[in-house]
């Protein structure tokens, strides 16, 4: 590279010699003395050095090495003023490292597409009902219709999360996020296993005929460390001896952005691994029924699909609506026989519609419940990190002040313009892209703080946040944007001098500082602008957090401890169940600081319900009015005292309260001012038929203040209290 650029260099010199010569040489004939016709020559040529530079960098290997002459003058450069580097890249560093943050949750959550074979044919399957809304879930039997529809498309697949399981290996135990799949799920996916296979077809012909397993790359690694003779060992799910098959990729984690699948069985075993939820061999069992009545409408399965290549929603919605309508008919006679059969249920059951969506990106939990404030913070950091430009800009312009006389200097001696200002962009550019890299570390670490934020205590939310192409990429170009918006302005501004002998004068006495103050007193008025409309949001949101943290839910929050655990996923269901609850109570009860401890089914903004509509003897709706579902809660006795909800009427349940004795039930407020207007609702009954099916009137014994159970934001819903000794749970 050096010897063609010598090579270059006095083939030019050469060039510009036997040039100036014969001009020269012509100014002599015409009678000009050989002082006189040089000196002409060589005014007639001009800047020699500006030509020589315009000449050099037209040769494009070249200009590469003019961009890497300008690289190493600007580290030299920058590393001889060590303090100001450090503070515009460590500025640079929280800008683009908020911006980069931020953006790899919005990647993660709204833009990335599922790791498998051309998600873009993937749809999603959810109903629309005029009574209960859009629901992702349907019955087995309704899944198996759209499985055989080859004619619409050219596969489909069902799974149920399982939430957390009993995983047990050589008699260790251990807790695993698992779901039950169908047996074309990984097939229609195009998903392959990295060892051993995936779950087939044939796994999940029979119930309880498919004991095998797959697990995820992640707890591959984490509980087996990448073991690759794990294929073929014994394990027991949920007191269900399994064989574990094979490991999917460690991209791949389900379906559903935000969870990371540990295990997957086939969904003929959902009776072996969820046995009280599944209901099998009765009318309800979840293999066989055509509508889940129990617990009502409560259907369970998850759809996805394939579309044909080249298909059109819009045209395998047509044939998909009539397999609905098909199995909603189905659903409608299934309900015969079952406490919640009526004409107003088959009638909402008919009208339910089929809804087709893309499911490329997976289903849609996490991107219909963040894209608003992914958004907005992603608004806040770009505010900041322009904050962060004019800071550098200015701090770029108060530099250029003590370098005009070198800048002078240099246009003197003829560089050019435009080359200046590609050596001083160099250098912003090398600012930037430290900024880019250190603030590409901090979005590293912010990211799973905020991951952290999005999640409930009892659902993590578990996202791939590491920097990949797209996260890189978007570091890079905000980097290099970044580095033109503080940057191109300090340079042309540096690079604009007149150079004649007053103002090079005026610039060795006092510099350029009133022109100078003009542009850096514009960028101050945007930075304060900016910082003003920060101020004041983040003044709103400590607001609101100071009104959410002093706010008054309808229960204590303060020296409550939570944890919950699933005996169902080792056996013990029915009367076991509630005996060992028992015992733990009173366990519980006996450890020194302990004031009370109770249990419940749901607890408080855990965003976990369960509803039905109630019949309330003596209570008819008015005219054209529907019953008013109400959310169910089942309790043990001290659960008022322990949360410090207030009883304003009557009792708290007993431990006389048990299965044998007449039910009895607490309501909150809202469930008495809705079904009893002003008047006392103790000693009235109400029966919830389609919830466990049990149609026994209920007598209410309690009546509690109303507790904000599911949103902080919006008013209590009815509500009533169960004790948990009367519940008959399969």
């Amino acid at each position: 590279m050096k010897r063609r650029a010598k090579r270059l260099l006095h083939d030019l010199d050469q060039e510009i010699r036997e040039h100036i010569e014969l001009v020269t040489q012509e100014n002599m004939d015409r009678g000009m003395t050989p002082e006189q016709a040089r000196h002409a020559a060589r005014r007639k040529l001009g800047n020699q050095t500006l030509i020589r530079e315009e000449v050099y960098g037209m040769n494009s290997f070249q200009f590469l090495e003019t961009i890497w002459q300008d690289v190493r003058y600007s580290l030299r450069t920058l590393a001889k003023s060590p303090a100001f580097t450090f503070v515009v890249v460590l500025s640079l560093a929280l800008g683009i490292g908020a911006n980069t943050a931020i953006f790899s949750l919005i990647d993660a959550v709204l833009l990335k597409m599922l790791p498998v074979s051309h998600p873009e044919q993937l749809v999603n399957l959810t109903t629309n009902n005029p009574d209960f809304g859009s629901n992702y879930a349907f019955p087995y039997p309704a899944f198996k219709r759209f499985r055989d529809a080859r004619q619409i498309f050219t596969g489909a697949l069902a799974f149920y999360p399982l939430g957390d399981v009993d995983f047990e290996v050589n008699g260790q135990g251990g807790v695993a996020i698992g779901q039950a799949v169908s047996g074309d799920y990984f097939q229609t996916l195009g998903v392959s296993a990295i060892i051993g296979r995936t779950i087939l077809p044939e796994d999940d012909k029979a119930a309880g005929q498919g004991p095998v397993a797959v697990l995820g790359y992640d707890y591959w690694r984490d509980r087996f460390g990448l073991d690759p003779a794990i294929v073929g060992r014994q394990i027991v799910l949920n007191n269900t001896a399994m064989t574990i098959v094979g490991v999917t990729p460690p991209e791949f984690y389900g379906v559903q952005p935000g969870q990371r699948i540990a295990v997957s069985v086939p969904l003929c075993m959902i009776a072996q691994v969820r046995p009280g939820w599944a209901a099998p061999g009765s009318k309800y069992d979840v293999l066989t029924a055509p509508y889940r009545n129990w617990p009502p409408y409560r259907n369970w399965l998850h759809i996805m699909a394939r579309l044909r290549p080249g298909a059109m929603i819009e045209q395998a919605l047509a044939g998909a609506q009539l397999i609905q309508k098909q199995a909603t008919r189905d659903a409608a006679e299934g309900l015969a026989g079952t406490p919640v059969d009526s004409s107003a249920a088959r009638r909402s059951l008919l009208e339910t519609k089929l809804v087709l969506s893309e499911g490329a990106k997976g289903l849609a939990t996490l991107r219909q419940q963040f894209p608003k404030p992914l958004y907005i913070v992603m608004a806040i950091v770009g505010l900041l990190l322009l904050v962060t430009c004019a800071n550098v800009a200015n701090l770029l312009l108060a530099r250029a002040n003590s370098r005009e006389k070198q800048i002078a200097v240099r246009l003197t001696l003829g560089a050019g313009r435009r080359r200046l200002i590609r050596q001083l962009i160099t250098e912003s550019v090398l600012l930037a892209c430290g900024g880019g890299a250190l603030g590409l570390l901090l979005a590293f670490a912010a990211g799973r703080f905020l991951l952290a934020l999005m999640s409930h205590s009892n659902s993590p939310v578990m996202l791939n946040v590491r920097p990949d192409s797209a996260v890189l990429t978007f570091t890079l170009l905000v980097s290099l944007l970044t580095a033109l918006l503080f940057g191109l302005v300090p340079a042309w501004r540096a690079t604009g001098l007149d150079l004649t002998a007053a103002q090079m004068q005026a610039i060795r006495s006092a510099g350029r500082t009133t022109r100078r103050s003009t542009l850096a007193k514009g960028l101050a008025v945007l930075q304060i602008a900016v910082s003003v409309v920060l101020l004041i949001g983040a003044g709103l949101l400590a607001r609101s957090l100071g009104n959410l943290e002093n706010f008054n839910p309808g229960f204590s929050k303060d020296h409550v401890l939570l944890f919950s655990l699933n005996p169902d996923a080792v056996g013990y269901g029915g009367q076991r169940r509630a005996a060992l609850y028992q015992r733990l109570l009173e366990a519980l009860r006996q450890v020194p600081g302990v004031r009370s401890a109770t249990l419940s089914i749901f607890s408080p903004l855990s965003g976990g319900r369960s509803n039905t509509n109630p019949t309330v003897i003596g209570y008819t709706p008015p005219s054209g009015q529907e019953l008013t579902p109400v959310d169910i809660e089942v309790v043990a006795p001290s659960y008022f005292e322990t949360l410090r909800i207030p009883l304003l009427l009557g009792r708290d349940f007993t431990s006389r309260d048990r299965d044998g004795a007449p039910k009895v039930a607490v309501v909150n407020q809202a469930m008495a001012r809705h079904y009893f207007g002003n008047s006392n609702p103790i000693g009235r009954r109400f029966s919830i038929p389609g919830w466990l099916g049990d149609p026994i009137p209920i007598e209410i014994v309690g009546l509690a203040a109303d507790v904000r159970y599911h949103d902080l934001r919006n008013q209590a819903e009815p509500m009533a209290y169960l004790p948990f000794l009367q519940l008959r749970l399969r």
